[in-house]
């Protein structure tokens, strides 16, 4: 909320006080992909701490989602080969990839032994591809949630926000918004276009979906971990 409120006030500000049509066009279309980056990182620190708190409440290590457990280990070592080793062009000593790397790997062989208490979540919530619908139910599927689109949709927030009563209309609502504004974002990052632009109601608009989504999110989530034996 902090984060869309800050957005918020820098478009305001840039629509204040006389300021250029060329500035005021600049400051929606950079605060756009500040907006889109800004929800895609909550999006995946929403689905590390979802997993976090999936594998704390599982009691016996060996009834943890089967994909959860193959995915940590494949993305750590997709993340390994990604490490940049070259002929000095690397800002990183090879002392401390080495180091880095070893790390991560003791971290996945240990959690896939049994160690639950090892941090393994930074590789393993990764989207590929602009956070469209597919990707939110991608980032949360490792836990073997499906479909998080279609039940945030159900949230009171949501029902508001798109103005229906019936979760299935919402949740139809809301993938057609979610991937205009994704095409939106895409043409101003390829285009930097400063000759067309939204407007600052257009951007509120954005502010107060991503919001609602926000809140659905952190309102659905919850509902959808292991009940601890102490709870039932």
């Amino acid at each position: 909320m902090a984060d869309l409120a800050a957005l918020s006030e820098l478009v305001g500000a840039a629509h204040s006080g006389g300021k250029s049509p060329k500035t005021r066009i600049a400051s929606v279309n950079s605060s756009t992909l500040l907006l889109a980056a800004t929800f895609e990182e909550f999006v995946r620190e929403m689905g590390r701490q979802f997993a976090r708190d999936m594998v704390s409440r599982t009691v016996d290590p060996r009834r943890l989602p089967k994909k959860l457990t193959a995915t940590a280990w494949k993305r750590t070592l997709e993340h390994l080969a990604r490490a940049r080793i070259d002929t000095g062009g690397t800002p990183l000593s090879l002392d401390h990839i080495s180091s880095d790397s070893r790390a991560k790997f003791d971290a996945v062989w240990a959690f896939l032994g049994g160690d639950v208490t090892q941090d393994i979540y930074s590789t393993l919530i990764h989207n590929e591809n602009n956070m469209r619908p597919g990707e939110i139910n991608a980032v949360f599927s490792v836990c073997d949630l499906q479909n998080v689109c279609s039940k945030i949709s159900e949230h009171e927030k949501m029902k508001v926000c798109f103005g229906e009563e019936d979760g299935g209309k919402v949740h139809g609502k809301f993938l057609v918004w979610l991937n205009d504004f994704m095409e939106t974002r895409n043409s101003i990052a390829h285009a930097l276009n400063l000759g067309s632009s939204v407007g600052p109601d257009d951007f509120a608009s954005w502010v107060r979906t991503f919001e609602a989504i926000a809140h659905a999110l952190a309102g659905t989530l919850p509902h959808s971990l292991p009940v601890l034996p102490a709870e039932a």
